[in-house]
């Protein structure tokens, strides 16, 4: 009997590892097999390529969705190897989208042209809550773009999407050959702390959403929930003087810097009341850039530092 169970377990433990060589094999296998085509492709003179998808397939874990509020994702495509090698025709191609059950996922487009003459292209993709999510859950969303002509190529990304356990988020959302970018900052915080003692408030206490709802427009003056100090280089982008928040800026909160002999704004700092978004406009020097944060890039063009209510 000690022999049969010894037997068995290690057929168990043979078939085991057959299965893993065998899963193994197949996944390096398709990753060869992606990488020779793409070879292929490219010794045809087509490119078709993407800062965040890819040929094997990009994995993102990111930490910075409230959990509340729909989630864009921007998607760029190119046709170009490098700065001088680009495919000499138009690139048809379609999207596919699949996300897990808690969300609902759509795409500004379901096909489109990266056009020879302009040599990009990109869409977005927009993920919405359809529950209630707290710090551990996540969304998977899988993004496909494919080339149908002139040749076939599919770049492809995984982005799994978890709840910052921060009460403060921010993005810059970008694209290469945009104008300007657009940083949005979300305040989660669902309170106000009181700064400036009025009525029977003292300094410290706090005021939930609907008893703040109550106050005078002085009394709300005197109360915060985030403080969000800004700082960026004017060199590489100019900021928007006409937005909301730049305009009602906390009074003397603003540094400059002097370009040519003329004066920049470099910084300023704002009050983001709670449960609400607020978003600032700049400026990109060089319009090729893409300032994407957190998704794109590690670090954000822009230096911002967020003191919450407590």
């Amino acid at each position: 009997m000690n022999k049969i169970r010894e037997h068995k377990k290690l057929s168990i433990i043979i078939l085991v590892v057959l299965v893993v060589f065998v899963i193994i094999g197949i996944t390096f296998g398709r990753y060869i097999y992606n990488m020779i085509n793409n070879y292929i492709l490219e010794t045809k003179g087509f490119y078709f390529n993407s800062s965040v998808l890819a040929v094997n397939t990009k994995n993102y874990n990111i930490r910075n969705w409230d959990g509340v509020n729909s989630y864009t994702l921007n998607i760029d495509l190119n046709n170009r190897k490098n700065s001088l090698i680009t495919t000499k025709e138009d690139i048809a191609y379609e999207i596919e989208l699949s996300c897990s059950n808690n969300v609902e996922c759509t795409s500004s487009k379901e096909s489109s042209v990266i056009y020879k003459t302009s040599g990009e292209d990109s869409f977005t993709v927009t993920m919405t809550p359809l529950g209630n999510f707290t710090e551990t859950d996540e969304a998977v969303v899988t993004i496909k773009a494919r080339s149908t002509s002139p040749y076939k190529k599919e770049l492809s990304a995984v982005y799994h999407i978890g709840i910052e356990t921060s009460n403060f988020t921010y993005e810059i959302i970008d694209n290469p050959g945009d104008i300007y970018f657009t940083l949005k900052m979300t305040n989660s915080l669902t309170f106000y702390k009181v700064d400036e003692a009025f009525g029977s408030y003292q300094v410290g206490d706090k005021i939930g959403l609907e008893e703040y709802d109550t106050l005078s427009d002085d009394d709300k003056a005197k109360t915060t929930s985030a403080t969000v100090d800004l700082s960026f280089n004017p060199n590489d982008v100019i900021l928007d003087m006409t937005n909301s928040s730049y305009i009602h800026r906390i009074a003397n909160s603003e540094t400059t810097e002097s370009i040519s002999g003329y004066q920049y704004v470099s910084g300023y700092s704002l009050k983001i009341p709670a449960a609400s978004s607020e978003q600032v406009i700049f400026y990109k020097k060089d319009r090729n850039m893409d300032y994407t944060y957190p998704i794109t890039n590690e670090e954000s063009i822009i230096n911002l530092t967020a003191t919450l209510a407590q």
